[in-house]
């Protein structure tokens, strides 16, 4: 049964196949736009969306979750794949929001996002993700891979070290905003994570490992934004763009000086560019990010039309 936290905020105790999990919703009374789900990536819990769950309330009710896996979740093993996360999803959003959403999924969490949205396209109003790729190349599985030894080695600087720069662009001729402020705030979380949170990361990277079909598989048919920093040095522009290549109807673009952890360094922009995909306003002119392309194309057994500027 939910529970009231706080004024307007529920917090949803759930169980699938005997792994709990929770999700918790702040109701928005004066909503303007449909719920806005939010799933996070490896290192992103329900409670710590911060300047970007704050903006979303201010037009929509929001709806975040720990899910197998996740924060205070029960460990999930490995061979569990996105479409298990997908129907835990699911379960949650039965009970809180019923009716279509919106949904937001970052990094790993846009796998999670990709799959409901796939899915359940009667109940998904927009997508967007944001730091995605259609697979993961080999450097990318040497990183992983990488990450996960120094973790169960118990080499915490070194994994601390391989984590960050897997996600931050270091380069001094590159400007990134906030850059060092959120290397410290995420150099911190990381030193912190107890024991169990890091067998949760290595489970997950498994599983990232182990399910090869990312969101590049079969197209989502509703409308989809791609997005990630125009510097991002592990889900880059190029990977990212072919995920939007392989949806029915999808936006993409990379946002000004920002990496992979674009949530952290320009959330007020972030918020901005969603708010108007969500809402179906024009996504021309922004300053903060380069020009957003479109791909369309009627049936998935056809190559992706031409690229086309966005005017909305």
């Amino acid at each position: 049964m939910a529970t009231r936290t706080a004024l307007l905020e529920e917090a949803i105790p759930l169980t699938i196949d005997g792994y709990a999990y929770s999700g918790r919703i702040v109701h928005q009374p004066d909503a303007r736009l449909a719920p806005i789900v939010l799933v996070g990536g490896a290192f992103q819990y329900q409670n710590a969306w911060g300047r970007l769950e704050q903006g979303f309330r201010e037009v929509a009710s929001v709806v975040t979750v720990d899910l197998p896996g996740w924060g205070g979740a029960d460990r999930l093993p490995a061979r569990y794949g996105f479409d298990f996360l997908a129907e835990a999803l699911d379960q949650l959003l039965l009970k809180v929001a019923p009716g279509p959403v919106n949904v937001l999924g970052t990094s790993y969490g846009s796998a999670v996002a990709h799959r409901w949205a796939r899915n359940h396209p009667e109940r998904a109003g927009r997508v967007a993700l944001v730091g995605t790729m259609a697979h993961l190349t080999e450097a990318v599985r040497d990183r992983v891979r990488h990450t996960v030894r120094m973790a169960e080695q118990g080499k915490r600087e070194e994994f601390v070290e391989s984590v960050l720069e897997g996600m931050v662009c270091f380069s001094p001729r590159v400007t990134i905003s906030r850059r060092s402020t959120v290397i410290r705030c995420l150099s911190r979380a990381l030193h912190d994570m107890s024991a169990e949170d890091l067998v949760k990361y290595r489970e997950n990277s498994r599983r990232l490992l182990d399910h090869a079909e990312l969101p590049g598989g079969p197209g989502v048919r509703v409308p989809v934004l791609v997005a990630t920093g125009e510097h991002d040095p592990l889900a880059t522009p190029a990977l990212s763009r072919e995920v939007a290549a392989q949806c029915a109807d999808a936006r993409f673009t990379t946002l000004r000086d920002a990496d992979h952890l674009v949530h952290l360094e320009c959330p007020e922009e972030l918020v901005d560019l969603l708010v108007r995909f969500f809402s179906d306003a024009p996504l021309a002119g922004l300053e903060y990010c380069h020009p957003v392309e479109r791909f369309r194309h009627r049936a998935r057994a056809q190559l992706p039309a031409p690229r086309i500027p966005e005017g909305r």
